[in-house]
């Protein structure tokens, strides 16, 4: 194992690049030695979360760092490709939030760059260390529900998590279907492990309002080569007091069984004056002011991929997968017919 530290920028100061810049803090082999954000405030506000970091608005001025080995980069979705691109241009590995870009070409620019140059690029997954998640494709790989043959999948975010949120629309992040669909595009290519070859899906602006710009509800369903099937239910719609603002959960059949995961029961409820709130115990959890779950195995994956040679468990193909079936699914619903991949 190599004894050096990786050195991190991390590129947007939001929830992602905060939890990001806290995981890889907490992950043992990697330091978070710059902060770049839109504004100089909100890249200083973060940069105090993490023991000696600078902070800028300035991406150039990070990339010319020395120190900088490799970006997070957790910017709003029209800033992920060319950021990356920038970034692999002057040799840094990059961790690239979901969705990886906007386009198939995107997509193929940035893994080309990433190739050419001899570089880590990884597509932000984090649902595949969530541990519930990681067993069930444990125990698939296991033999013991047989092969996968159909999946049923839904993520519902509540209202609350698009309010103040501007940039979230379907000019900037594709809607639902792009934006969150990615997570499950990718479980349940994942689970199944066999190539989509055709998508139908049904979306709609229903219930955010007309303001807001944003397809936030969508169904789709998958033919798979091998055989299986799938189904997706996406929305960003639900109530405001959704506990945990997501309901996560996935279930797939197999030919001898069948494995259910339900990421919205949490072992922590808190029943206080308000509605009861569930507290997340494995995507990235707080204890003693560390934060641990899913996103620091991620970011201890990274680093291990970067400083150890080891094979990148998200690589951008599986990003470039994501954005293909999520460009597909806009097709369907927009006309209305099947798309074959």
């Amino acid at each position: 194992m190599n004894d050096r530290k990786l050195k991190i920028a991390v590129v947007g100061a939001g929830k992602a690049g905060a939890a990001h810049g806290a995981a890889f803090c907490a992950c043992g082999r990697a330091e978070v030695v710059r902060v770049v954000s839109r504004t100089r405030e909100s890249a200083r506000r973060l940069a105090e979360a993490l023991p000696g970091a600078s902070y800028g608005t300035d991406l150039d001025e990070a990339l010319e760092d020395p120190r900088v080995d490799a970006l997070v980069v957790a910017s709003p979705d029209a800033l992920h490709h060319p950021q990356t691109l920038a970034a692999l241009k002057k040799g840094k590995h990059v961790l690239v939030e979901k969705p990886m870009c906007r386009t198939e070409g995107e997509a193929r620019e940035m893994i080309a760059a990433a190739r050419d140059g001899g570089l880590v690029l990884m597509a932000g997954f984090v649902e595949r260390f969530n541990h519930p998640f990681a067993e069930a494709k444990r125990r698939i790989l296991a033999g013991e529900i047989g092969r996968p043959v159909m999946i049923l999948a839904r993520r519902c975010h509540g209202k609350a998590v698009v309010r103040g949120r501007g940039w979230l629309n379907d000019g900037e992040t594709g809607g639902v279907l792009s934006y969150a669909g990615t997570h499950n595009i990718d479980l349940i290519r994942w689970f199944m492990d066999s190539p989509v070859r055709r998508v139908y899906s049904e979306s709609g602006r229903l219930v955010l309002p007309p303001e807001q710009r944003f397809t936030d509800c969508a169904v789709m369903t998958f033919l798979f080569a091998n055989g299986g099937i799938a189904a997706l239910y996406e929305s960003f719609a639900y109530p405001d007091n959704l506990p945990q603002n997501v309901d996560r959960s996935i279930e797939i059949l197999g030919e001898a069984g069948c494995i259910k995961v339900d990421m919205l029961d949490q072992p922590l409820v808190v029943y206080g004056s308000g509605n009861p709130v569930l507290g997340d115990s494995v995507t990235w959890p707080h204890f003693g002011g560390i934060i641990g779950g899913a996103v620091l195995n991620q970011a201890r994956s990274f680093a291990a991929c970067v400083l150890d040679g080891l094979p990148v468990p998200t690589p951008g193909e599986a990003g470039l997968e994501a954005v293909r079936i999520a460009a597909a699914a806009a097709e369907a619903a927009r006309t209305g017919r099947a798309v074959e991949l």
